[in-house]
């Protein structure tokens, strides 16, 4: 047992102590005290400093007296933190004389200038300077930049391009014209009137404040930025009530704006670029004009549902670049673009791209074929005298399964957490039916593991998904073969069976790399077709809005879940339920999902293909899923996702077609270790098989027949009641049988048991 003592500054004992700052005036008090012929240690006492450190200052008198002398100009440095030459500090002491000087005379200046400025005065004043920082260097970099602007106050300085146009000649005689119209006109001082536009961040205060320290560090929404962006708002499609509340206008003005958004918009293009901007960072020019053209390219594509890759849309760039440098000025005709990510990134947020289909699997669609094809089709189907209910299509798509939306907390921390990011954690599922609507399919799931814990003790032979796995989550041939001869093919085949119709198929698949071409060969009552290439996105019918329904459907779900395991007497936290959802629960929620596709949505999805499957009674696949959307928004502000809209579902929607990087998959083989998966241990699996015991089966027993006596209790209608009580009992004949048979086999066993030991 530990025997030191315990103080009451045993908490305190741990913090580390606090560096001492010296001034430069400190450093010269002590200096002069010394030359006055004060002892150190008397020095020390005076000052409140030890006397080691005296004796250093004094050591070094000669270089601090010397620098004392150069930076007594600069009143804003009050602390030295680090030894900086006196060429740094003399040529920081002109840089600020000479953007005084701009200042005065109106000159624009931008980060660009002042740093070129910079490095231009250090290689004049290392020129005349002494030998002792001859072989110093300086870089004009962006983090001197911010120390220096932080020395000498530069924010207190007006660094602006917005009088960069200003020309002032015209300015010198604008007076007299003035003043000759004046004149003419008999006008006195009176009647004379001038009004000027200006932007004002209406709830913003000074950056030294608490208050806006605070702002700062939170994430979200910042009213200090709020000016003027009811233009922004409207483009993303807020409605007038929406932007009234968020900016602080009356709906009638916002409307009012909105009908001459045309004619405000013609004069934002010749106003000044950088009204409101303290340093100009980057001058897009060109780069603007060249966007608005690619925005409306891209929407256009999205409308006539042409997939479009990052690839695609970086190779259109630079023609689109090329042409606007043409039709321009000749002040930006040596101005050079090239379509790299960090010009994407800011494209793609600024245009909300997050909300439009962009998929690296994209190529250029054939339009030409995709029209040629339901004729092809109708001919083939003709001479094979196929029904609707022996059409079947499927098709592959990926699913993150455990990925919430990215205004969620939820999401927001596990970005913040090193470490594997289970949102990244994907699997792919197959999913189709016939063009009758009336077989679903079972849905084939892909998952990088082939037993998770989350499984153990589970047959997967009674999952409600065809439970398979590879390495990368992928649909391969090897997969995709034995799903079509061991699954596919006897499922249709007592499907017709039950159907009354004859054992036939025709099996509609597209160009994926996982589909083999040899399929037909595998059974000769199933014919297979593939459909043109770079027509998937025209001609897939389960790509037509089925699948996208599909997960609507996953998302809901899991939102419900969370909302029933966060509310009522056993409630746990959402971060407890997140960090407990597991693969089994999201199979649960993907045959959940899947049952709620109904015929009509299956149906419906062949239109593109087979146009007599359209039904009036449908109504869109847009409607449908915007209405699970909103559903998911309002559940969401059950759990405190208030910040939860429209388009942050979306985006959460498209993302799962994103493909997986090296770094992802490099972090899933990581995931694996942790796992401690073992592939070849099936038969091990089967051993520890999960089973029902008798006390399980007693305890759901009892469970049940409390439930069913509360409702007999509470529900006044008998015959309501006595209907419920029976369907009870007839769902759970398959559980009292299993029990029966578990209870007489145990039985036998006890028998024998007891025989043996007679013996």
């Amino acid at each position: 047992m530990d025997k030191r003592k315990k103080t009451s500054d045993e908490n305190t004992a741990s913090v580390k102590k606090k560096r001492l700052v010296i001034t430069l005036e400190q450093k010269c008090d002590v200096i002069e005290r010394h030359e006055r012929g004060h002892s150190n240690s008397k020095i020390g006492r005076d000052v409140g400093m030890p006397e080691s450190t005296v004796r250093n200052i004094i050591k070094h008198a000669g270089e601090i007296k010397k620098k004392g002398k150069v930076a007594s100009t600069f009143c804003g440095l009050q602390t030295t933190t680090r030894n900086r030459s006196v060429t740094m500090i003399e040529m920081e002491r002109l840089l600020a004389v000479w953007i005084d000087d701009c200042n005065k005379k109106c000159i624009p200046l931008s980060r660009a200038a002042i740093q070129t400025k910079a490095s231009s005065l250090f290689k004049a004043v290392k020129e005349n300077g002494n030998e002792v920082d001859s072989e110093e260097t300086f870089s004009a970099s962006g983090g001197w930049f911010d120390r220096f602007k932080n020395r000498v106050h530069l924010h207190h300085v007006k660094i602006t391009g917005e009088i960069a146009n200003a020309d002032e000649n015209m300015a010198a005689n604008y007076p007299d014209v003035l003043k000759k119209i004046i004149g003419e006109g008999g006008y006195t001082d009176q009647p004379i009137f001038n009004v000027g536009g200006t932007g004002l961040f209406w709830k913003k205060i000074p950056f030294r404040t608490y208050i806006f320290k605070k702002e700062k560090t939170q994430p979200g929404f910042k009213v200090s930025n709020d000016h003027l962006t009811i233009f922004e708002q409207s483009e993303c499609e807020n409605s007038n009530s929406k932007i009234e509340q968020n900016v602080g206008v009356p709906e009638s003005t916002v409307q009012n704006i909105i009908k001459h958004t045309s004619e405000i918009q013609e004069k934002d293009n010749v106003a000044p670029a950088f009204c409101g901007l303290q340093t100009t960072t980057r001058n897009r020019n060109i780069t603007v004009e060249m966007e608005r053209p690619l925005a409306v390219w891209i929407k256009d594509c999205n409308d006539k549902n042409i997939p479009h890759s990052k690839t695609t849309i970086q190779t259109n760039v630079p023609s689109l670049f090329k042409v606007e440098n043409e039709n321009g000025d000749e002040v930006d005709s040596e101005e050079i673009f090239t379509a790299n990510q960090d010009d994407f990134d800011p494209f793609k947020n600024q245009d909300h791209l997050h909300v439009v289909k962009i998929t690296e699997k994209a190529v250029t669609t054939d339009e030409n074929m995709a029209i040629k094809f339901p004729d092809v089709l109708m001919k083939i189907i003709k001479e094979g005298g196929y029904t609707d209910q022996q059409i079947f299509n499927v098709d592959e798509t990926g699913l993150f399964w455990k990925r919430m939306p990215s205004r969620t907390y939820v999401s927001k921390k596990e970005n913040t957490q090193p470490g594997f990011k289970v949102s990244r954690d994907r699997l792919t599922l197959l999913l189709g039916g016939n063009a009758e609507g009336d077989f679903k399919l079972k849905p084939m799931l892909v998952y990088w593991s082939h037993n998770p814990h989350a499984l153990r003790g589970y047959n997967q032979h009674s999952l409600p998904v065809l439970w398979r796995s590879n390495k990368k989550a992928w649909v391969t041939k090897a997969i995709f073969e034995d799903w079509f001869s061991s699954y596919f093919s006897p499922a249709v085949e007592k499907y017709c069976k039950d159907s009354n119709i004859a054992f036939k198929a025709l099996l509609i698949l597209d160009n994926a790399p996982g589909h083999p071409t040899t399929l037909g060969s595998l059974c000769e009552n199933i014919k297979v077709i593939f459909l043109p290439p770079n027509t998937t996105s025209l001609l897939q019918p389960m790509n037509q809005g089925t699948i996208a329904t599909f997960k609507a459907y996953y998302l809901r779900k899991i939102f419900e879940q969370a909302v029933a395991k966060t509310t009522g007497d056993d409630a746990m936290s959402l971060a407890d339920f997140w960090e407990n959802y597991n693969i089994r629960n999201a199979i649960e929620n993907i045959h959940y999902a899947w049952q709620q596709i109904t015929t009509h949505n299956m149906r419906e999805a062949w239109k593109c293909i087979l146009p007599h499957c359209t039904s009036s009674n449908f109504e869109g696949f847009s409607s449908q899923k915007q209405a699970i959307i909103e559903e998911i928004i309002n559940i969401g502000r059950k759990l405190g996702f208030d910040e939860l809209e429209n388009d942050d579902i979306l985006e959460l929607l498209e993302s799962h077609s994103e493909e997986l990087t090296a770094d992802d998959f490099l972090n899933l083989d990581r995931q694996r270790v942790f796992e401690d998966v073992d592939n070849d241990s099936e038969e091990a699996d089967d051993i520890h098989m999960k089973e029902f015991t008798l006390k399980e089966f007693e305890d759901i027993f009892q469970a049940l027949e409390v439930v069913k006596q509360k409702i007999m209790d509470a529900d006044p209608d008998v015959d309501r009641r006595m209907q419920i009580h029976q369907d009870v009992d007839k769902a759970l004949c398959t559980y009292q049988r299993m029990y029966e048979d578990l209870k007489k086999e145990k039985t036998i066993q006890s028998t024998l048991l007891k025989y043996f030991k007679q013996e």
